[in-house]
């Protein structure tokens, strides 16, 4: 294996690990300090201490490659990091509080599915068979999820959110899309940063939920995980590592390895923390990996071969 191909599996399994392991190092937190954290709280807490980094790393990135936008395409800009922020990391904290490792894992495996599907929808280009069965795999998994629960740590509020993170995922994925190649992919991560802390943390302060910022120290038990997974692990490593295989990948490649990566680690973590599965969830999670092959993996091709010289485009 070349060094390159090495430090494009790094990349990968940077961002599955990153990813992964969001869901369980929220509910170890969870554990660790009942009465201090909490969705909210967390979210606080992440938005506090990640907040300054994004600051550096938008100081230096807007010296070294300044913008060069229109209004609307900063208006998506904006929209993306207040939507990233106070949607789409509140939900998934507050759902992991009453969701199980499992049904986040198998959610947040869904996700190329439902973006796929709504960048079809907003930018006018047809869906495939296979991105039609795929929609129609995962809305049954999704469903069925719904019916499991898990031995009781699984209820309708944390799934409901994980719903309303997936289509707000979809839609700050087309929101980046649309701003495209007119800003340099660090650029852009740092200012989506920026925006999406600041926009937690303002209201957090002002609704008094900043009281745990400080508890991040309370022991090293408490400091790895938050400092460790939640603040570079998810917050700056897996966004970073998934630009970068991204540009060497293609969007499609990086995002096969990242999400059966990161899928792969939630269901080692729910495994490792002895959840019950019901059979329905095993099922659901079953058709949800399914509806992500279904998308991704290529199929071999029986036809004819395409004469040389031909070029298609989509």
């Amino acid at each position: 294996m070349t060094a390159r191909a090495v430090q494009n599996v790094v990349f990968v399994a940077l961002v599955g690990l990153g990813w992964g392991l969001n869901g369980p190092g929220s509910k170890i937190l969870f554990a660790a300090e009942p009465g201090t954290f909490d969705g909210l709280t967390l979210a606080v807490t992440r938005s506090a201490w990640s907040l300054p980094l994004f600051v550096a790393g938008l100081a230096v990135m807007w010296r070294l490659a300044p913008p060069r936008l229109d209004a609307r395409r900063w208006f998506a800009t904006l929209t993306a990091g207040v939507l990233f922020g106070i949607v789409i990391i509140v939900a998934f904290t507050v759902a992991a509080q009453y969701t199980s490792v499992a049904h986040i894992s198998f959610l947040i495996g869904l996700s190329p599915v439902t973006n796929t599907a709504l960048a079809a929808l907003v930018f006018r280009t047809a869906l495939d068979r296979r991105a039609i069965a795929a929609l129609v795999l995962g809305v049954i998994g999704v469903a069925l999820l719904a019916l499991s629960r898990s031995a009781g740590s699984s209820g309708v509020i944390g799934d409901g959110l994980m719903v309303v993170w997936l289509i707000s995922f979809a839609v700050y994925a087309c929101l980046v899309r649309y701003v495209g190649t007119q800003v340099n992919p660090l650029f852009l991560m740092a200012l989506v940063g920026v925006v999406s802390m600041a926009s937690i943390l303002v209201p957090g302060l002002l609704l008094a939920k900043g009281g745990a910022i400080a508890h991040a120290f309370d022991s090293p038990h408490v400091g790895g995980w938050f400092f460790g997974e939640i603040v570079l692990g998810s917050t700056l490593v897996a966004p970073t590592a998934y630009t970068a295989a991204v540009r060497r990948l293609g969007v499609a490649t990086a995002t096969i390895g990242s999400e059966y990566t990161a899928l792969a680690v939630g269901i080692a973590a729910s495994l490792a923390a002895r959840e019950a599965w019901t059979a329905v969830t095993v099922v659901a999670g079953a058709i949800l990996c399914a509806a992500l092959a279904v998308t991704f993996v290529p199929l071999p091709s029986f036809g004819k071969p395409t004469p040389q010289g031909t070029v298609t485009r989509e």
